[in-house]
């Protein structure tokens, strides 16, 4: 395809995504939500965590408290939720908590005497800008270098996708923690280790996203501690200051965050449950989860001599974000940009792919956009409970299963290719 035409279906996606949320989406959770009484109003992620933090700052509050909560659930549901998890799971609701680390107020503060509104409004397009520099800063760590007309393809291609689109819309933190992984990233092949570290820190912010990460950036850090100690004092000292002011802050901290993952997990199990967990049941899938991640750290720890400039390092941390997508509780969409890097290594690499496969994943990558683009064409009922405009979001939890699956046939291709002169991926 030609330069012309790469950018032209890149507009084309991001016009479909677009359109198809503010004619179908949008309209069918409002009537689903709200209009059938289910919400007061829909406020996202970001307004529990925005509240808790104008009452810890502003008023001294415990943003984990009972009191807080029910301020909280009265912006979302008009009153105070009191239930028990007794009942079925069909009439359990979010309770809609403030569920982060409590120094997730330190990225907040700059936000309290602002108007929510105006907040909400912005929010999406921070989010939506932080993730297209993370994909530069990953093609930088990828030390790949391709045409600008295919730089702004991918990132346009990334932002209409239904995962990211997911993300900004409900103002989600994983695509902030996604960008300091990949800030964090660009440091430590740049040597900036210390200033790695404390990027590292912060995104524990949302640790079920950073947390198999981490373990490869430990690992890497004692194969060469005498010159890579920075990055690990750089993540003590950046942890241990962002708990111990939260600690000054909410004394107990902890307890409360525990006990609010504890409940997290009785009002809304979807965003505990893990991909491998919900194909395979609770026993097969956790089993294998297991020995996903002994073998991957089994393998990462033979390899953590490795330079940081060098693709093994890169496609490592790629395996660990993909087992993480995989294997922890990160079922809901927006969670998969933390595939990026996989992704554009698997772009970077795509004449490696055996024909079919990527063909296939290509297929696989257009199926939200043609959905799209039919339920904009044959438009659905959206005063109905019915789950048709979901229709793109259908195959979207595979998305990890297929990515591993092309990392280890790349891996497999580029043993056959030793000693021999690999495919170089061309552009017209």
């Amino acid at each position: 395809m030609k330069a012309w035409a790469w950018l032209l279906l890149a507009v084309a996606a991001c016009m479909v995504s677009w359109t198809y949320m503010h004619r179908v989406l949008l309209p069918w959770e409002h009537y689903v939500n709200v209009e059938r009484g289910q919400l007061k109003q829909q406020l996202g992620d970001l307004y529990p965590r925005w509240i808790g933090t104008r009452e810890l700052l502003l008023h001294g509050r415990n943003p984990y408290s009972a009191e807080i909560s029910h301020e909280i659930q009265i912006g979302f549901y008009g009153h105070p939720v009191e239930q028990s998890y007794d009942k079925p799971a069909s009439e359990i609701v979010d309770e809609q908590r403030f569920a982060y680390p409590v120094y997730v107020v330190f990225l907040l503060a700059p936000t309290i005497h602002l108007e929510f509104a105006k907040l909400q409004a912005w929010t999406p397009v921070l989010l939506g800008t932080l993730t297209a520099l993370s994909i530069l800063l990953w093609l930088a760590v990828l030390r790949w270098r391709p045409p600008l007309w295919i730089v702004i393809t991918i990132v346009l291609l990334a932002l209409s996708s239904a995962q990211v689109a997911q993300g900004m819309r409900l103002r989600q933190f994983g695509l902030l923690a996604a960008f300091l992984l990949a800030l964090a990233t660009w440091c430590v092949v740049r040597q900036r280790l210390f200033l790695a570290g404390i990027a590292l820190a912060v995104t524990t912010i949302k640790p079920q996203l950073a947390a198999l990460p981490l373990v490869w950036f430990l690992i890497w850090s004692a194969g060469d501690w005498r010159t890579r100690w920075r990055l690990g004092a750089g993540f003590a000292i950046g942890i241990g200051v962002l708990a111990g002011a939260g600690d000054i802050l909410v004394p107990g901290w902890v307890r409360y965050f525990l006990g609010g993952l504890e409940a997290y997990q009785k009002y809304f199990p979807l965003g505990t449950q893990s991909v491998l967990r919900v194909i395979l049941g609770n026993w097969v899938g956790g089993i294998l989860s297991l020995l996903t991640v002994t073998a991957l750290a089994v393998y990462s720890w033979n390899r953590r001599k490795v330079a940081a400039e060098s693709d093994e390092f890169s496609q490592i941390l790629g395996w660990f974000f993909v087992s993480g997508a995989l294997v922890l509780p990160l079922l809901t969409p927006y969670n998969q940009v933390l595939l990026l890097l996989p992704l554009l290594i698997l772009l970077r690499d795509w004449e490696r792919l055996p024909r079919w496969e990527g063909l296939g994943f290509a297929i696989f990558l257009a199926w939200p956009f043609v959905a799209m683009a039919g339920l904009l064409l044959l438009p659905p009922q959206l005063n109905s409970i019915r789950r048709t405009p979901l229709l793109p979001s259908a195959v979207l939890p595979l998305t990890p299963l297929f990515i591993a699956w092309l990392m280890f046939t790349l891996s497999q291709r580029e043993l056959s290719w030793s000693g021999e002169k690999a495919p170089v991926l061309r552009y017209d």
